[in-house]
């Protein structure tokens, strides 16, 4: 990127359960603690201590995206059900300015049914762990 000056992708694919969304964020992350370009072998930035607000936030939307498009199944406790697309803007200095983040082909059949063994979307527990009893006994959960 710094020595061609054009954008760059990385494709992350793999089976179910090969682990594409934790070497998304190790991708993720890579970026936002790299290296100085100039300077191989120092660190350009020192852990999440070091990181911008925007880098922050960027890495910040993977718990809210897994809440809402994550859920166990039989193979992974924690498993995409949608695809994501990731754009990481960066400045002329390989900061990270800002990104865009689209989502795509969401497994909307387990809103209604979940195979056995197998559960809806995090969100929908995760709203059922934080209601109130009055709220459970309102909507009968």
């Amino acid at each position: 990127m710094l020595r061609s000056s054009k954008n760059q992708t990385i494709v992350v694919s793999g089976e179910s359960g090969a682990g594409k969304t934790v070497s998304a964020k190790y991708i993720m992350r890579y970026f936002a603690t790299r290296e100085a370009p100039d300077n191989p072998g120092a660190r350009f930035k020192k852990g999440a201590e070091a990181m911008s607000e925007t880098e922050e936030q960027i890495l910040a939307t993977n718990p809210i995206m897994e809440a809402f498009g994550n859920a166990k199944t039989t193979r992974n406790d924690n498993s995409s059900r949608f695809g994501k697309y990731i754009e990481i803007m960066f400045d002329d200095k390989t900061n990270i300015i800002g990104a865009k983040i689209r989502t795509y082909l969401l497994e909307r059949s387990r809103l209604v049914f979940q195979p056995l063994k197998e559960r809806n979307y995090h969100i929908f527990y995760q709203l059922v762990a934080g209601a109130s009893d009055r709220e459970r006994e309102e909507l009968n959960i």
